[in-house]
């Protein structure tokens, strides 16, 4: 499988290695350049942004090539010509590395924008960037995550001229199957030292609270389409990693031509967003020195009667021999600029413990 996703890798040719939790391993392909102007409900694997203020496209990669790696099936090598990538790929996004000083000033202006507009959270992002090792296997370091993460949605994705993209997130935006939907509300973060007493961790006030406004927000959305919730659990305490989090799962009727609207409507959560919506929105463009582009965007596939998006988080973009990791957490009036930071150190550790990378 290596030399075939090198070949894909060298053709320029648009492609997704992914598994979701309890799923077999699946690579799709498309077999010509990436275009614009997708929707929701179109076939294939989706790769969308942030958000509408990105500059950058919500991309499907059509289904080409598609196949399950299981019972020895294997990759097809590509026998197309190397692709073009269209000009609109080409662009450049903003990459500033803030230290802890500059993190601290921008939380702090982030307490002071609460106390002015009356916002109740937001999400500060930043990103580490880390060298690659000339020798470094993208098949066996898609392995490593695959194995290490059971519970979380993995995977590779080439967008040519515009990136690869690699990440394990734990948080399902959305899964649809035969009228009903599934989504969680997933917040609130914390080091697990013993996976044993993972059942047994306590949570603070401030992490409460934040999941607890990530919650309504979703059963307020629900209600405002007038669904029916068919299940709502119980808030617990779910492992991704050497993390925990505080999650909720909600299920609820919908029809498929129901779900674009949905969607549309309920992405970016304030989960990697924030409260009110629009004001956190303007503040994270406001303050923070990247763009985010497609972390905290949403990713998955979409089929005839499924849909399954997860949000893009513990995720990092590739280019030449450089990875960009995206890590962030959400801020509430509780926040302490020193404990935020560790906290998305820790989560940058999703992928840098699965092999050396020297930061940069």
């Amino acid at each position: 499988m290596r030399n075939t996703i090198n070949a894909y890798l060298e053709k320029n040719i648009p492609f997704a290695l992914f598994r979701a939790p309890n799923e077999a391993v699946r690579f799709v392909a498309q077999l010509s350049p990436l275009t614009l102007d997708h929707k929701v409900e179109e076939t294939g694997f989706h790769f969308a942004p942030f958000s509408k203020r990105e500059k950058v496209p919500h991309l499907v990669i059509q289904n080409e090539v598609d196949v399950f790696l299981k019972n020895g099936n294997s990759i097809p090598d590509p026998t197309i010509s190397k692709l073009t990538p269209s000009p609109f790929f080409q662009k450049k996004g903003r990459t500033t590395i803030v230290d802890f000083p500059t993190y601290k000033n921008h939380i702090q202006a982030y307490l002071d924008f609460f106390k002015s507009q009356k916002t109740q959270k937001t999400i500060y992002s930043r990103i580490k960037k880390a060298e690659l090792s000339e020798d470094f296997d993208l098949v066996a370091f898609f392995e490593k995550i695959e194995k290490a993460y059971p519970r979380a949605m993995v995977y590779v994705a080439n967008l040519p001229g515009f990136g690869l993209w690699i990440g394990a997130s734990p948080e399902k935006l959305v899964r649809y199957k035969n009228g009903a939907a599934k989504t969680v509300a997933l917040a609130g973060t914390q080091r697990i030292v013993d996976e044993r007493d993972i059942d047994k961790l306590t949570w603070g006030e401030k992490e409460i609270e934040e999941h607890g406004m990530v919650a309504d927000y979703i059963f307020k959305e629900i209600k405002n389409h007038d669904l029916q919730i068919i299940d709502r659990s119980e808030t617990y305490t779910s492992q991704a990693g050497v993390m925990a989090h505080l999650k909720q799962r909600f299920e609820f009727k919908i029809t498929k031509a129901q779900l674009p609207q949905f969607i549309q409507d309920l992405h970016p959560t304030p989960a990697v967003c924030g409260l009110p919506k629009e004001k956190a929105l303007d503040l994270i463009y406001k303050t923070e020195p990247y763009d985010r582009q497609y972390y905290a965007g949403y990713l998955g596939m979409v089929e005839e009667d499924t849909i399954d998006f997860y949000v893009n988080l513990r995720c990092m973009k590739i280019e030449k021999n450089t990875a960009s990791l995206f890590v962030g957490g959400g801020i509430t009036a509780n926040s302490d600029a020193k404990k935020e930071w560790e906290e998305t150190e820790l989560k940058a550790k999703t992928l840098l413990n699965i092999l050396d990378l020297i930061e940069v």
